[in-house]
């Protein structure tokens, strides 16, 4: 199967609430992110969704979503398969984590600008204040648990038809990677919480570790033989 990896631009966009902040809300709903990097090879937050401990008041919270873009304008049949394949760091850190792939319009929607703060959000449909489910465009059929996640090896998101279809008919299908359970749901954590998974980007050293999307085209041609 055919693979295209994720462009170097990649990299992750972090949201950060101190004390006495906004809190969950606060983080998760911000309009920019307060850092951003586009040129690590692993984050062990490539997803996250943190609560800190506080003595009083507000706690702290950190939010980590990963974004990435693909060229998709060499494919010209029908894609009949897809998966983002995204190998783990290979810290120990992965607890309570996971993770979906939605539709993003980050990178100035075509791929032509950096990594912005201002992309934190840049996912069609995003809804403050509630659950994205059934508002942004998934990219993956399912989310993926830490209980499932492998630090060194790929873990594997189905694309769903909306992603087949934007690599068929787009020149590049952007991506945001993001948790599940809190982030996408949107539901606060009740207390100290570490819910992160940690992956690699396209810097990673080996093409074998990078980020990449592993798809397939369907046949065509006739089913027989032509006498």
């Amino acid at each position: 199967m055919p693979l295209i990896y994720s462009n170097s631009a990649d990299g992750e966009v972090q949201s950060l609430q101190g004390p006495g902040g906004g809190g969950f809300a606060g983080a998760r709903d911000a309009d920019t992110g307060t850092s951003v990097n586009a040129s690590q090879a692993e984050n062990q937050g490539f997803t996250s969704v943190i609560r800190f401990g506080s003595r009083g008041g507000t706690p702290p919270y950190r939010i980590h979503r990963s974004f990435a873009f693909f060229d998709t304008s060499g494919i010209t049949g029908t894609v009949a398969s897809a998966q983002f394949e995204i190998v783990g760091s290979g810290s120990s850190f992965d607890t309570n984590g996971s993770m979906i792939a939605v539709k993003s319009n980050a990178f100035g929607g075509d791929g032509a600008t950096a990594l912005a703060l201002a992309d934190y959000d840049a996912m069609p449909g995003f809804t403050t204040g509630g659950s994205l489910e059934g508002n942004v465009t998934k990219y993956s059929t399912q989310f993926i648990a830490s209980d499932g996640w492998s630090h060194n090896s790929a873990n594997v998101l189905t694309g769903t038809s909306d992603l087949r279809t934007d690599m068929q008919n787009n020149n590049v299908v952007i991506v945001c990677f993001m948790d599940y359970t809190n982030d996408y749901l949107n539901v606060d954590p009740s207390s100290v919480f570490q819910g992160r998974l940690g992956g690699r980007y396209n810097e990673a050293s080996s093409a074998g570790q990078r980020l990449r999307i592993n798809y397939s085209l369907a046949a065509t041609g006739y089913g027989n033989d032509v006498i």
